[in-house]
């Protein structure tokens, strides 16, 4: 593979990593609305039905996470290795002496996506537990 192919591949592997990261993100945020507004509210077989469909999704859409980083992480460290043979490569950041460092990213990312996963899930039941709630006014707001 040519030190254009490898720069190109580089970059598309980053972008679709954060495109699935996003989504990862998405769901996650989407689920702290849920559980803020929401979670007070269902009944013990709701909210294991939606912890269920959540715990999915953010299984499919984590491991989409893990994996395409581990494949970004994998070719830096294939860059690194190789930017002493060609000079071409040298601008790119894994061929300096940060990208030793590449190979930890996928355990990074993985107590990453951990932390995340525990933390929403936290919310929903601290929420649920103390029935947090803000009540909307009756009638028109003041002006």
């Amino acid at each position: 593979m040519s030190d254009f192919e490898l720069a190109l591949l580089f970059s598309e592997y980053l972008n679709t990593a954060n495109f699935i990261f996003s989504n990862f993100m998405a769901l996650v945020f989407a689920m702290l609305t849920a559980s803020f507004f929401l979670a007070h509210r269902m009944e013990r077989w709701v909210a294991a039905l939606f912890l269920l469909l959540y715990s999915i999704g953010a299984v499919m859409t984590g491991s989409g996470v893990l994996f395409a980083f581990s494949d970004f992480a994998a070719l830096g460290v294939h860059i690194h290795e190789t930017a002493g043979q060609s000079a071409d490569l040298a601008w790119l950041g894994p061929a300096g002496p940060g990208g030793a460092g590449m190979g930890n990213m996928p355990v990074m990312i993985s107590v990453l996506l951990a932390v995340t996963y525990i933390g929403s899930l936290g919310f929903f039941f601290v929420v649920r537990a103390r029935r947090i709630d803000r009540p909307e006014p009756d009638g028109e707001a003041d002006t």
